[in-house]
């Protein structure tokens, strides 16, 4: 018993023990809008911000994000990080 417990110990100090993230990941695709209203295709870099935001710090950026014309988002199909 004492065994298991200084194991679990040096484990946790090694950080060798996954914790759980403050923002589980997302796998389905994160579309943003400009507070509501739609982006322009050349507003990617504030798009990319609103998506960071969405996601609670970070969206898994890839070369599959793109611009939707239809309704004037972007989306980032990787979800959040």
């Amino acid at each position: 018993m004492r065994m298991a417990l200084a194991l679990s110990v040096t484990l946790v100090q090694a950080g060798c023990v996954a914790t759980a993230s403050s923002v589980p990941a997302v796998r389905e695709p994160v579309r943003v809008t400009n507070n509501g209203q739609p982006f322009q295709m050349w507003e990617g870099a504030a798009a990319r911000k609103a998506a960071d935001a969405v996601c609670g710090g970070q969206v898994k950026a890839s070369i599959y994000d793109r611009f939707d014309r239809a309704t004037g988002e972007w989306v980032y199909p990787g979800g959040c990080a």
